[in-house]
């Protein structure tokens, strides 16, 4: 029976990890241990939306295309991609983890609108999974009901980048990471 992990880490966490233990065609080996660990990502999201303030302001709008912006409009694209092609909802939480965890990164040093905006965008990104929390945080960071609002569309300027990182592998051992520009050919790679 679930009822003794619902009561300690809530439905949202038991729900999210469910969904996060692997793709929904695979068996999964089920750890009491991971609940916690969803409980611990989705209590990280829950304090990064109260350490953000309440509603947005006039003049607390996401500042252009800095990096957490970057980072969020990545995570639309890839949770969206995830959801649509093949269910892959382990994945489409782990990109929102990420986010969550880039936030805690910048939420010093980033404007104060893209940390907004960075976090609604995980409130909207995870409601699907962890309806009570994600409706929470968007409410909070917006002032609007997530389930009112159109699903989130990526920025595909802030998802295009000047250079790539190229992975350097030799016998399928990692031998270094280079910068390279996005626009080079395959040649000019090699």
């Amino acid at each position: 029976s679930p009822e003794e992990l619902v009561e300690r880490y809530g439905v949202d966490s038991l729900r999210c990890y469910i969904l996060f233990i692997g793709p929904p065609a695979e068996d999964a080996d089920w750890q009491d241990s991971g609940v916690g660990g969803v409980h611990r990502f989705l209590s990280r999201l829950w304090i990064a939306a109260r350490d953000a303030g309440e509603t947005t302001s006039a003049g607390d709008e996401p500042a252009g295309d800095g990096e957490l912006l970057r980072k969020a409009h990545w995570a639309i694209d890839k949770v969206t991609r995830d959801m649509q092609s093949n269910f892959a909802f382990n994945t489409a939480i782990a990109a929102v983890m990420e986010l969550t965890n880039e936030i805690y990164r910048q939420r010093d040093s980033a404007p104060a609108g893209d940390v907004r905006f960075a976090v609604a965008t995980a409130g909207s990104l995870i409601f699907p999974f962890a309806p009570h929390l994600g409706a929470e945080v968007f409410e909070q960071m917006t002032g609007r009901r997530v389930w009112e609002e159109p699903w989130p569309e990526a920025d595909a300027a802030l998802l295009a980048r000047d250079e790539i990182q190229l992975v350097v592998q030799v016998n399928g051992k990692l031998v270094d990471r280079l910068r390279a520009p996005a626009a080079a050919s395959q040649e000019e790679l090699e």
